[in-house]
């Protein structure tokens, strides 16, 4: 069937929506062979018929406009319905996903992507071309921009009980945003509730490898090389450090050097390190600098958002980037960087104070 018959895109905010766009989904499919009851068109379909060859599989759909991951274990865990579940969502996430993959639930939304595991049977589709479906309310990325500074706090103390009001000092976030976005991680099972007003991240590395898939470090900073005329990556840090605190520009140190001074594994082959605005000419004169295009042994990113400045630990007497971020940083870099990465992670201090 001719991709462009299939291009839709929408902010789903009702469940009569989810249920009419997923009318039209099984209606056109171009791989799967749907029957739905036939109730009237605008009313949610008690129960599909899947056929595939030579057999048939019904399933009761569960709409869900947001699926949160608490519920839906609880729901499938309670299931007593003759048929198997099959949700049915405006956007699979890849956290929900992975719950279908583990219990062996039948999922689909409307952009096309199923997911059906039955016995002889497995459908694992991605989604198809020209469809952009999603809940209004779901954050299409939380780990950009304001979002991530949010996510980059909770992450300093993965132990630790907070409270709203705790992220809104330390993120410069507005109210609304610190409670879409804790929302979002209690549907999602990164995070709990402990009480009433408190809460605290109940899978903070499932949570970090959510960012790692997420994160375009390019797109989010932009990196100048310098060559550095002698002295260790160390002595670098330490020399760089010092211009920045004299002129009060704000530097955190990331990567390599950053995890070695964290957590000792890897010798960092260079200096990076994230700052407010790059060195001036006499600086670069005076540091023993010159910018390069390739290489280099001292990386400096400009970041688009200030958040990395706000969430940072001392060490040696150098501000590092908090744990998470390191971690973050480190991922496709090379030159030993995930073996650092790694040793981070799995540390005993990894993300605690």
């Amino acid at each position: 069937m001719n991709a462009t018959h299939f291009s839709k895109q929408a902010d789903i905010r009702y469940e009569s929506e989810l249920v009419h766009h997923f009318r039209q989904l099984i209606e056109a499919d171009p791989d799967l062979q749907w029957h739905a009851s036939p109730e009237s068109a605008h009313a949610p379909p008690q129960w599909l018929d899947l056929r595939f060859d030579d057999r048939s599989e019904r399933f009761k759909p569960l709409y869900f406009l947001k699926p949160s991951i608490p519920e839906l274990a609880s729901r499938v865990a309670a299931w007593d319905a003759p048929n198997p579940p099959l949700l049915v969502v405006p956007e699979l996430s890849p956290r929900v996903l992975d719950l279908c993959r583990q219990k062996r639930l039948a999922a689909i939304d409307l952009n096309g992507r199923a997911y059906i595991r039955l016995a002889g049977l497995l459908v694992d589709r991605r989604p198809l071309p020209g469809r952009d479906f999603r809940f209004q309310l779901e954050p299409r990325n939380v780990f950009v921009g304001k979002s991530a500074r949010i996510i980059r706090t909770l992450l300093t103390d993965r132990d630790r009980l907070w409270v709203q009001s705790e992220l809104l000092d330390r993120t410069n976030a507005s109210s609304g945003l610190v409670s879409r976005i804790v929302q979002h991680l209690i549907s999602q099972g990164f995070i709990e509730k402990q009480g009433s007003r408190e809460f605290r991240v109940h899978d903070p590395l499932g949570l970090i490898d959510a960012w790692v898939k997420a994160d375009a470090f390019p797109r989010r900073n932009t990196t100048t090389r310098y060559t550095a005329f002698g002295g260790a990556p160390l002595e670098t840090a330490l020399q760089l450090h010092s211009w920045a605190k004299a002129q009060s520009v704000r530097l955190a140190f990331t990567q390599w050097i950053a995890g070695w001074l964290r957590h000792p594994y890897t010798e960092p082959p260079l200096t990076t390190a994230y700052i407010a605005r790059l060195p001036e000419a006499a600086t670069l004169e005076q540091l023993g600098l010159r910018p390069v295009t390739e290489a280099g042994k001292l990386w400096l990113h400009v970041p688009d958002d200030e958040g990395v400045f706000l969430e940072t630990r001392t060490v040696r007497d150098l501000p590092l980037a908090t744990d998470a971020q390191i971690y973050i940083d480190l991922q496709r870099t090379g030159l030993r960087g995930p073996d650092q990465a790694a040793a981070l992670r799995n540390w005993d201090g990894f993300c605690r104070p």
